[in-house]
Parts: structure tokens; sequence; C-alpha cells
């Protein structure tokens, strides 16, 4: 699986080490402070890797869902929480409607309501406590609006950077971008969490068993008793479950989310998160819920991520309705997925 792409962004963000800069911007935010991401976002701006769905008129790289994948999976693993994905989709979005990418922190919602007076809101919208600014389709049209003048309201514990935005009807009317498809961003969104999770699975994975081989109980490892294997071979199938999944949405060579692939590949995800997460803290009993242990920074963005973008029963409930509108299964699979793919 390892390629060019997936080992540039994979060391550069272990140089960076992640998980020392996660802890920075918890003890900042439980102590009220602004939020610092300025070394992680700088580093990640001059890499380049922010622009690869951008298109290469537009100063991009021009690349698709199958190469963004690998970015993807990347941030994933060192468990970062900024909306990088968001960040690279939103771009990509921007230039196929004509306007200048920004270089700043984006996240995305395609998931809005409506409140009195006009106000527009998201419950959940994906670190927004890191983002500046916060891209929401509603219906056809979309939005680019400042986080500067968001009400911003927890909808996590400590530790958690999305929260519930809204915004007054002058900034929404203010901010109007253009107009595409209906779910759009909530396709794009799927795919980039699905891969986010696969990623984070596959680092949990990699933790869990390390410390099952090195931690001794009645004179040897843990990994060696039978209950043990028993709960890191299913774990292990849920992760490359989680894998397999999203690749298969991230088949494209070009920035469109298939409808179904996106579905598929956020159902499933979704699916397996907690579990996954659930095996990783029994095997590491209490060492893995201390702050000072990295395996809660991976296994936090693993329920996080399977929240957010619509959880695992709104999107298998979109591939329940696409199947049911099919005459026949068969052809439901074979065009729908294969075909799509």
């Amino acid at each position: 699986m390892q390629t060019e792409l997936l080992d540039s962004i994979d060391k550069l963000l272990a140089d960076l080490d992640v998980p020392r800069e996660v802890r920075l911007l918890n003890e900042q935010l439980s102590a009220g402070q602004n939020l610092s991401t300025d070394k992680l976002w700088q580093a990640l701006q001059a890499s380049g890797f922010v622009d690869v769905m951008v298109p290469e008129a537009a100063g991009g790289a021009g690349l698709g869902w199958s190469d963004a994948w690998q970015v993807l999976f990347a941030v994933g693993r060192h468990g970062l929480p900024l909306p990088v994905g968001a960040t690279m989709y939103a771009r990509a979005v921007m230039a196929e409607l004509g306007a200048e990418p920004s270089t700043e922190i984006i996240t995305m919602s395609g998931f809005v309501q409506h409140g009195p007076d006009g106000v527009m809101l998201v419950r959940e919208l994906p670190a927004a406590r890191l983002a500046t600014w916060a891209m929401v389709q509603d219906h056809d049209t979309i939005y680019l609006l400042p986080m500067s003048q968001a009400t911003l309201t927890d909808v996590g514990g400590p530790g958690c950077f999305d929260a519930q935005a809204s915004w007054p009807r002058s900034v929404v009317n203010q901010s109007t971008l253009g107009t595409a498809e209906r779910g759009l961003l909530a396709r794009g969104l799927a795919l980039v969490l699905a891969a986010q999770i696969a990623g984070a699975a596959d680092r949990a994975m990699q933790m869990t068993l390390q410390y099952a081989n090195e931690r001794n109980q009645f004179g040897k490892p843990i990994g060696k008793f039978q209950a043990v294997q028993q709960q890191l071979s299913e774990m292990a199938e849920w992760v490359f479950s989680a894998r397999m999944a999203s690749q298969l949405g991230a088949q494209r060579h070009d920035s469109q989310a298939p409808a179904l692939l996106a579905a598929i590949a956020k159902t499933q995800t979704s699916a397996v998160a907690a579990p996954i997460a659930e095996v990783a803290h029994a095997v590491h009993a209490a060492i893995g819920i201390t702050a000072e242990y990295d395996l809660q920074i991976y296994t936090r963005r693993l329920y996080e991520w399977a929240r957010l973008g619509g959880a695992q029963p709104y999107w298998a409930e979109q591939i329940g309705q696409q199947a049911l509108s099919s005459d026949h299964l068969l052809d439901f699979m074979r065009q729908g997925v294969f075909q799509e793919a």
C-alpha cells in the first residue's frame, strides 16, 4: 500500500510530532485560550498536500480521490484534528466554482438547518474551533462562512474541537459562493472522513498489537492468550474492512464523489470505528485512557469522525433507498457500485 505520496505525507506528520501538538491544543482548549495551529498549518500549506485536488490550472496538483486517499489516510494515522481533508475538498470545489482557493483552514458540512430570523445552523461542524472558514451547502447553494462571525456551542467532551455553529442572516446573505448539485459537500465529506477513520483505525491496531506483544502477564505476553487473540483477530477484520470500504469510495481519478460509493464508505467505516476503539482500550486496559498515552488521541478521532458528516444510520438509509429504487439487485450492484467506481 505504501507509495511515494503516502510516505511523504507520513514522514511530514511524523516530523511534526502531531501527538505533542494535539496535547498543546487540548491544553489551550481547556484553558479557554486561543488555539494555535500555525506550526501544523504552515507546514502542511508549504508542503502542497492540501492542494492535491485543486486543478493544475488553479495552482494545484490536479489529482483525484484515489491519490487524495493516501493523504487522508495518513492524516487519520496521525490523529490530526485539523480539517485537512475538508480543506482539500473545499479548495477543489472553490476552483470548480471559479473562486480563488483560500490558503486558510476550511471546515465543511452538507447538513444545514434554519433557525428563527434566518439563522443558519450546523449542529455538528467538524473541527469548528480550528477553522477559519466553513463551507456549507443548503440545497444547491454553497456558502463560505467566516468562523469569526459564528456562534459556537460545544458538542463533545474534553479534547473535542467540533462545535455547533450558527450565523445570522446578514452574514449568510453576504457569503454565497455558488451553486452545485445537491449533496455535493455531504458526499465529499463522507469520503474524507471514511479515509481518515481508516487511517486512525490502522494506527490503533498497530499500537494494540505492539502493546499485546510487549505487555507480560503470568510470565508471557498477553497477546499469547486466546481471549486476547480473538479480540485482535476481530479488530483486524474491522480495520481492513474500513480500509477496503474507504478505498472503494475513493477509486475515482477526479474530484467527483459518487453518491453510492460515498455512502458505502461512510456506512462501513462509521460502523466499525467504535468496536475498533473498544478492543484497543480493552487490550490496553487503564493505560489506554491516560492523557500521557497516545492511544486516546486516535480513538477520540475514531468516535468523532464516525459521528460527523452523517453517522452510519444516515448513510445506510441512503444505500437502502437507492437499492429499493432499482428493479434488480444484481443490476444495482453491478451498475451502481462497480461501474460508478
